[in-house]
């Protein structure tokens, strides 16, 4: 896995931060800002213009967007330059965060090499789902927050690679206009089975 120190030769186009949880006023938990500290870090050390933060507003007893939550974080405590972080609202999941990044914002990323922040135990499902979802034409690489992944972790990310893998079979990597029908078709969390239709 790789740290953020190991691209101090290496310049990004943008560092995309996943995000975990918040309480309903905004306030991050453990994971979530160690997911945002650790994209702030790989930011200035890789010398990338922007800062991205994924994540809709999923709580029933909040309206706050968790990027825009992130966001609030990064330019309160760590004192970064708002002109340098943008949001994705729309994502729900990790797959969201993919398809929403690449189909709203990758166009002002100004070049093609995205490096994306999460967990550790989340990080190989991360640069799986972002590889096929951006496609040959970027270069993604991701950095992991946290401790080493637990067995329960990895087992419950081998579960959900799986889920990813059948939702997305006979589709070409990077091939926009398919892997967004298929998400509106077969994902739950954006076809109408769980959350409203995207």
């Amino acid at each position: 896995m790789p740290n953020p120190e190991d691209f101090t030769d290496t310049r990004y186009d943008a560092v995309v931060v996943l995000a975990n949880l918040m309480d309903a006023d905004g306030t991050l938990n453990d994971e979530t800002r160690a997911r945002v500290d650790l994209g702030i870090e790989a930011m200035k050390t890789a010398r990338a213009p922007l800062l991205v933060m994924c994540g809709w507003a999923y709580r029933d007893d909040s309206d706050i967007c968790i990027a825009d939550a992130m966001r609030r974080y990064a330019i309160e405590y760590a004192n970064l330059d708002a002109s340098r972080i943008i949001t994705e609202t729309t994502s729900r999941d990790t797959v969201g965060d993919a398809v929403f990044t690449r189909r709203n914002l990758a166009a002002t990323f100004n070049g093609p090499r995205i490096l994306v922040s999460t967990s550790r135990y989340h990080a190989a499902r991360t640069l799986e789902i972002f590889a096929f979802v951006y496609g040959p034409t970027f270069h993604i690489d991701v950095v992991g927050a946290g401790a080493p992944p637990s067995a329960e972790q990895l087992t419950s990310e081998a579960r959900s690679l799986d889920a990813f893998r059948t939702t997305f079979s006979g589709v070409a990597a990077g091939d926009a206009d398919a892997i967004f029908e298929r998400l509106r078709e077969r994902h739950p969390f954006y076809n109408g089975d769980v959350y409203p239709r995207v």
